[in-house]
């Protein structure tokens, strides 16, 4: 995964390109989280440095991972998975950073959430955070992994404090991603909402893995940090059933792009992230490990049999599913994949997430952030007010009654010079542009990118999300019946359940599962609920 980053120049210092083109930034966090994930499950502390030193070099002027050099492209998602992995180092007791200057990893978490919830943009929408954090392309969508992220950040920050504000503000979120839809009645995450034009009342109903694992982590958390309340178990419940019918086809991880080999850049990494927070929220809701487990097993025996491409033999693809073979494509993202579900299948062995009074050592700062409104100074965006409105319809009355006077005057005097007054004049309706006609969105179109700044190739006409992809499993009966509990209806009877070693027979397999599942001393543990220390949770 590693040969992929490319940050760390000769000199020591570290660039501005952290992946190649055409990876973005934020994936490079996502990255760190992983490193930080395989150092938690594994022991091995090799790349400890490393990820404290990137992580901090991002963390940019105001300590809020907004670092100037990155503005081009940075959206409100692309700040949470930085953050996001910064939450995972105060919540496994990741190494504090070693200069007293530099930012906890508690701090940096609360900076990005002081930030987010001040771009809360309740003019359009009735609430809701947008996509992007300037005004470029993608700043009209208010999308799910944008407001997920933060949804998982406001919980596991009330979890880890212990702060009620933080419980509120995830309430808040979930409950207006399911005022708009984007939260389905049947637990299923669709992909955002345009907001600028339509006012959030038209979905993409697009699915992503990451969408629902980031969502996931945030509700087993909420289940945790109430101390497992009916509410939020029936929520986690409800998104592990929706993610295991539409992901886990013959129980293994699947992307909706894969079928037709139309994943951009971004999307060939989202399964990492479902991978990853799967297995966490086993940690957070102890009673789903029986439903995540199997599914993250019989995926992981799936990836590692297909890491067998390039002249080392240890490049990954992104599709599993094809029995053992090497799809020919290889990246950043793959690589993320394979390491991550790999990985999680250690779960088990590791202790719970520590709190801020049971085990942990981050230092926090409750007012760390700029607290920016909407974007830095300079490029603020505030919604305009009832009377801006009035004020700009008078402007443009003034003006128009001005222009229309100037041009009569000017006909008449010219009538009056013998010239022709209004009498005569062309028609400039009659040649006026219709205006060009809307074209119809692709299944990958200007509002479905699924994360990526990627303009993605088009999907052949033959795929329907609402009728292909979606129509056996809405119809059948079983689709949301007793997955969760003894039987997971989604393994076909040759997936891997629990206890069953995995195969490692295939070419490459055991260069892939060996450094992980030799590891000496690891004990069983179990995910202890905390004592619930807030007030009573809204509903």
């Amino acid at each position: 995964m590693l040969r992929y980053f490319i940050g760390k120049q000769e000199d020591g210092t570290i660039g501005v390109l952290l992946l190649p083109r055409p990876y973005y930034w934020w994936e490079a966090g996502a990255m760190m989280g992983g490193l930080l994930d395989y150092w938690h499950y594994t022991g091995d502390d090799s790349f400890n440095d490393f990820v404290t030193e990137i992580l901090q070099s991002q963390v940019g002027p105001h300590n809020d991972f907004m670092p100037p050099e990155q503005r081009s492209s940075l959206g409100n998602d692309d700040q949470a998975f930085w953050a996001m992995a910064a939450m995972s180092a105060a919540e496994n007791k990741f190494p504090d950073p070693p200069l007293t200057t530099q930012p906890g990893w508690l701090s940096l978490v609360q900076a990005v959430f002081n930030e987010q919830i001040g771009r809360w943009d309740t003019s359009l929408c009735n609430g809701g955070l947008r996509w992007q954090i300037y005004e470029v392309t993608g700043y009209d969508l208010k999308n799910t992994i944008s407001n997920g992220c933060l949804f998982n950040i406001a919980a596991r920050l009330a979890r880890y404090t212990g702060d009620k504000k933080y419980a509120d503000w995830a309430i808040k979120i979930w409950d207006w991603m399911e005022r708009i839809g984007l939260i389905s009645k049947s637990f299923d995450i669709f992909d955002n909402a345009e907001a600028q034009k339509l006012n959030c009342t038209e979905l993409d109903r697009n699915q992503w893995t990451y969408n629902a694992g980031t969502m996931l982590m945030g509700a087993a958390t909420m289940y945790n940090y109430t101390d497992g309340s009916e509410l939020w178990k029936n929520r986690t419940t409800g998104i592990l059933n929706s993610l295991a019918a539409d992901f886990f086809p013959g129980g293994i991880m699947k992307e909706i792009c894969e079928e037709y080999a139309v994943c951009n850049p971004d999307q060939k990494s989202f399964k990492a992230y479902l991978a990853r927070w799967m297995a966490a929220s086993t940690k957070m809701a102890p009673y789903t490990y029986n439903t995540s487990f199997p599914l993250l097993l019989s995926s992981a025996t799936a990836a590692a049999e297909q890491c067998t491409g390039g002249e080392n033999g240890t490049l990954c693809g992104i599709k599993w599913w094809l029995n053992g073979t090497w799809d020919g494509s290889d990246g950043p993202g793959q690589q993320m994949c394979a390491l991550e579900v790999i990985q999680s299948t250690l779960i088990r062995h590791v202790d719970a997430p520590v709190t801020a009074t049971g085990g942990g050592t981050s230092q926090g700062n409750p007012d760390a952030g700029f607290n920016q409104t909407a974007v830095p100074p300079g490029l603020r965006h505030s919604p305009a007010t009832e009377k801006d409105r009035i004020g700009a319809w008078f402007l443009t009355a003034v003006m128009l009654i001005a222009v229309v006077g100037m041009w009569v005057f000017m006909s008449t005097s010219l009538g009056e010079w013998g010239g022709s007054s209004l009498a005569g004049k062309k028609d400039l309706s009659s040649s006026a542009s219709t205006g060009n006609m809307k074209s119809a969105g692709g299944f990958w179109g200007a509002k479905s990118r699924g994360k990526g700044k990627e303009k993605a190739e088009p999907v052949p006409e033959i795929l329907d999300l609402n009728e292909s992809r979606r129509s056996t499993m809405t119809e059948s009966p079983s689709r949301r019946s007793t997955m969760v509990g003894n039987v997971n209806p989604n393994l076909s009877s040759t997936s891997v359940l629990e206890g069953t070693p995995i195969s490692i027979n295939k070419k490459g397999s055991a260069g892939i599962l060996s450094p992980i599942m030799e590891q000496k001393g690891f004990a069983d543990s179990k995910a202890s609920l905390p004592i619930y220390r807030g007030g009573d949770e809204k509903t």
